[in-house]
């Protein structure tokens, strides 16, 4: 039987996903970035990588967070805090081959600060700390920075500094799940530069 296919091999097709977004994009509009394209299209392209993968599992888009949950086996006692949207959608789910949810992937748009992926960490956290079979989560997006001076340098201290806070912010809450970033090459246009990144966070 073959085995469940990596999480590496999954945080591997989220960067090449994005990569062939803007890839596509730039050929659809004669030259314009991805920022000016809708979320959407990361995360159909993030779907499209990971379905590649050879080996067993199954891939649902916008699928509701509580009944995720449920078919997850978890344990729902009373109202689902806030913050974990039950009644929103989730980007991707990744499940197993038993047709039980393995992971949630959340996908941003031009992200520039941990503000604006807080609230898909704090659905993450949420998530991970039901008794499920839920193993890992991904927020991931396009970091997009602007400097005049080194600006690869500059490029990846900013992803170090983000993933510096988001460990931050997890261990405070849930200081039981482990948490590690990976990102792409960086892309430079004169001043300005993106590059795909994945936050991974498991139990």
């Amino acid at each position: 039987m073959s085995s469940a296919i990596s999480i590496d091999s999954v945080v591997d097709s989220c960067i090449k996903g994005i990569e062939y977004s803007f890839e596509e994009y730039e050929k659809w509009s004669d030259g314009w970035w991805l920022w000016w394209a809708p979320e959407y299209l990361l995360t159909v392209n993030i779907a499209k990588q990971i379905w590649k993968i050879e080996g067993p599992k199954y891939l649902t888009l916008e699928d509701n967070v509580k009944k995720t949950l449920q078919n997850g086996n978890a344990r729902i006692k009373g109202k689902l805090t806030d913050h974990m949207r039950p009644n929103g959608r989730s980007d991707i789910v990744l499940w197993w081959a038993n047709l039980t949810p393995r992971a949630f992937i959340e996908v941003k748009h031009r992200v520039g600060n941990f503000e604006k992926i807080s609230a898909d960490i704090d659905r993450i956290i949420g998530i991970l700390k039901k008794d499920s079979t839920i193993q890992f989560g991904i927020s991931t997006f396009y970091m997009y920075t602007s400097y005049k001076k080194d600006i690869e340098m500059n490029t990846a201290d900013a992803i170090k500094n983000l993933y510096s806070q988001t460990k931050e912010y997890i261990a405070k809450d849930a200081p039981s799940l482990k948490v590690s970033y990976r990102y792409g090459k960086i892309h430079i246009d004169e001043n300005d530069a993106w590059t795909a990144v994945v936050l991974l966070v498991k139990k």
